[in-house]
């Protein structure tokens, strides 16, 4: 965390290649990485879909009574049609790229934030709480003064 907070303290402008720092606890060893606003998405497994209100609705309901029952509600019920689409496209990202942990929107905001922490010192950092298969892993977004770190 050292290395980066350095490195952001010695750019003169914020841009997609200031560093942010990534707190992955989803899987032992723990780890903390440097990586930049641009490779955030690349660091982090993102999704296009994830954001849709109906999928959100279905993970809602996932977890209230399990994937089968959740399934066969969704895939019978009055949006059927494009929650299948929306399905398919989840399960490819899913197979593809494992679990994603938040959208490109998220990701976006979180671009903002890193810009607003440059302009006041802070090194912009997002945590990835643990979870599993069934449980959603939990996203924090803070900062901490650069200097504080270097």
């Amino acid at each position: 965390m050292s290395e980066a907070a350095r490195e952001l303290l010695n750019r003169a402008t914020w841009d997609l290649q200031c560093p942010v720092i990534v707190i992955d606890a989803r899987e032992h060893p723990k780890r903390v990485l440097k990586t930049s606003v641009r490779g955030l998405t690349g660091t982090i497994t993102t999704s296009n879909v994830i954001d849709n209100p109906l999928l959100r609705s279905f993970l809602a309901r996932f977890k209230q009574v399990g994937a089968e029952e959740a399934l066969d509600e969704f895939m019978h019920g009055p949006e059927a049609e494009h929650f299948s689409k929306l399905w398919d496209r989840y399960t490819d990202e899913r197979h593809q790229h494992g679990i994603a942990v938040w959208s490109y929107s998220e990701a976006a905001k979180f671009a903002l934030k890193s810009k607003q922490c440059f302009e006041q010192g802070e090194i912009a950092c997002v945590a990835i709480t643990e979870g599993n298969e069934t449980e959603d892993h939990g996203v924090l977004t803070f900062s901490v003064d650069s200097s504080w770190l270097s």
